[in-house]
């Protein structure tokens, strides 16, 4: 363990004096060389490699080349690999993540208003990590629908680590799901909907995406029983520009949510054509105290007068007295 300590030691040693020592070039050099037409052409000869993953052929040319072309090459090199998003072989991604570990020979100086600046010249470190960041998450695509689709894919177990790698994994998942087959989706929802006691769900972005690509009236019902948000109410919105009858359903059951209530029932009084059954559950909805004035005012703004007065001469269930309050409005 002692070993061990001392090996970061004198690693994280090199790394200082690496950078300490760096040479420091014109930002006008560094500019040039990597506007350079041959650099770029070697850069794009040497991409060929990464396509026939001949890393070590790679590594050899690179080798060869003279400081500071090299490092502007390289430079250069994994800026087009990342443009281009090639897929990277495991033996690529470990050459890739060597690059993230190679301290820049040259560095510039940037100088300001009372400030000094010093920056790696050709900071290749740097896209080399995001190249990296990408094709892990390529990785993590490809084992969640893989899992997924051999049902296998236990979304509680999946949905763990830190606060970052769960919106990840969650930012992955939402991505993937309408590419899912019919029964890797079911296997998903099934999870969450045939439980005797729901103990656990995921975030309110993965339960709305889940219920739009599935459809399932479950998860829906699961969703509206969770705490409400700002997508909860984005997802409300949506269903009410949807407009057919399953879209109209969940904004009735929504309204069971108190945190949903009140914008469930102002998009049902805007429901066109104003179909029996939403009818029939808004005279219901009137027929509560606390209730009946925002729906009588919002039915009144979308010119609803005429049945609501037909409502108070026949219907005596509904709080008559607050929806004339609204009619004289």
């Amino acid at each position: 363990m002692q070993q061990g300590m001392l090996l970061s030691v004198l690693l994280s040693f090199m790394v200082f004096m690496n950078a300490a020592f760096a040479q420091e070039i014109p930002s006008e050099r560094v500019d040039a060389w990597l506007a350079d037409e041959q650099l770029n052409q070697k850069a794009i000869e040497l991409l060929e490699y990464t396509q026939d993953d001949q890393i070590d052929s790679l590594s050899f040319a690179l080798e060869r080349l003279a400081l500071p072309q090299q490092e502007a090459v390289k430079l250069l090199l994994l800026r087009e690999i990342e443009q281009r998003q090639i897929i990277l072989s495991s033996k690529m991604a470990m050459f890739v993540e060597q690059q993230t570990l190679v301290v820049p020979t040259y560095k510039v100086v940037e100088q300001g208003d009372g400030y000094e600046l010093t920056l790696p010249a050709f900071d290749y470190p740097a896209v080399a990590n995001r190249i990296l960041r990408r094709w892990h998450q390529d990785q993590q695509t490809l084992e969640v629908v893989l899992k997924a689709e051999q049902k296998v894919l236990v979304l509680q177990d999946w949905l763990i680590g830190s606060e970052y790698q769960v919106r990840s994994k969650e930012k992955i998942l939402i991505q993937e799901l309408d590419s899912l087959s019919p029964e890797a989706l079911g296997f998903i929802t099934a999870q969450l909907t045939q439980s005797s006691v729901t103990s656990w769900l995921p975030s309110t972005q993965v339960m709305i995406r889940l219920a739009q690509v599935s459809q399932d009236e479950e998860v829906y019902k699961l969703l509206w029983r969770m705490r409400a948000d700002f997508y909860s109410q984005a997802e409300l919105k949506r269903l009410a520009e949807v407009g057919s009858d399953f879209s109209t359903q969940q904004l009735m059951l929504a309204a069971k949510n108190p945190s949903l209530k009140q914008l469930a029932l102002t998009e049902l009084t805007q429901v066109a054509p104003m179909t029996d059954s939403v009818k029939a559950f808004l005279v219901t909805r009137m027929a509560l105290e606390d209730e009946a004035p925002l729906i009588a005012r919002e039915l009144v703004r979308h010119g609803h007068s005429s049945w609501l007065r037909d409502l108070v001469s026949t219907n005596r269930d509904v709080k008559v007295n607050l929806i004339q309050q609204a009619l004289a409005q």
